[in-house]
């Protein structure tokens, strides 16, 4: 019976070290991809300050803004594709649910695997992107950002809002709301400029680009967020089963030590038996 046992916990030791492995190794190819993409996160919030400035000054000579006597909102709901990230994604959802019970939504789209899977029976749901921005890049924000204004001009929608992960450390990651239409031209500039070329032809370059940047700086926090809750759990599930395997050590030798104890006193009393007879 011993032996058996203790067989079942080399099992489980065994079986342990293995997915610490894993894990530790998940850990580490977080931690290597953070640094990159940390890096163009923060250009990516610096050219959003610069185009919400120019957006602002422009508008200033623009009679009509744009999306500005539409109805309803798109909501645009940010998550990532993977798992093993504790309760990255779940807040994040919570807070686009919460949004979807307050205000009037039209439609929503969803980028990530987490977000399809989560409002694949929502008759809302219009678009759908996943499985494709492992790294952020321009190329897909601009595809996305190209079926957004399509939705908007279908939806007839005043508003464009995310759901998404605003990262503030390693250690806090916050499902936050950002609205892109309308603009907020709440600047103070009061200088005097020229603009070249034409006004509306500028003022509609700049919202194009103001909505790609949207996109890229939605899918960058949220991107940086999930590397840092992911490499937080592996590291916390790493060091549950550096635990467990001490544990598991322990129990094991002392049933090992049990069942020699045992072993010796049968052959001690098999002696003595022996020399009665």
């Amino acid at each position: 019976m011993s032996k058996g046992k203790l067989r079942q916990i080399k099992k489980r030791i065994d079986s342990t070290r293995s997915t610490m492995q894993i894990t530790r190794a998940m850990e580490m190819v977080a931690r290597a991809k953070i640094k990159k993409i940390e890096r163009t996160l923060q250009y990516v919030r610096m050219t959003e300050k610069g185009l919400r400035r120019a957006l602002t000054i422009a508008a200033r000579e623009i009679s009509e803004l744009p999306y500005e006597y539409g109805e309803g909102e798109v909501l645009v709901v940010v998550t990532s594709d993977m798992g093993l990230c504790g309760s990255f994604n779940s807040e994040i959802l919570k807070h686009s649910d919460r949004i979807l019970e307050k205000e009037d939504v039209r439609s929503i789209v969803t980028v990530g695997t987490k977000a399809e899977v989560h409002y694949r029976h929502n008759d809302k749901v219009k678009e759908v992107f996943s499985k494709f921005y492992d790294e952020p890049d321009i190329e897909a924000a601009g595809v996305i950002a190209d079926r957004l204004f399509d939705l908007m001009k279908r939806e007839n929608a005043s508003g464009l809002k995310f759901v998404y992960s605003r990262f503030k450390s390693s250690l806090a990651q916050t499902a936050d709301t950002m609205r892109v239409f309308p603009v907020d031209l709440s600047d103070s500039d009061s200088d005097v400029y020229d603009f070249e070329p034409e006004i509306e032809i500028l003022f509609e370059e700049l919202v194009t680009s103001w909505v790609i940047n949207s996109v890229l700086l939605a899918m960058h926090e949220t991107k940086v967020g999930e590397l840092h809750a992911r490499q937080n759990a592996m590291r916390n599930a790493t060091e549950n089963a550096e635990k467990m395997i001490e544990r598991l050590t322990l129990g094991k030798n002392k049933l090992r030590q049990a069942t020699i104890t045992q072993e010796i006193i049968e052959v001690v009393n098999g002696a003595e038996a022996l020399r009665g007879e």
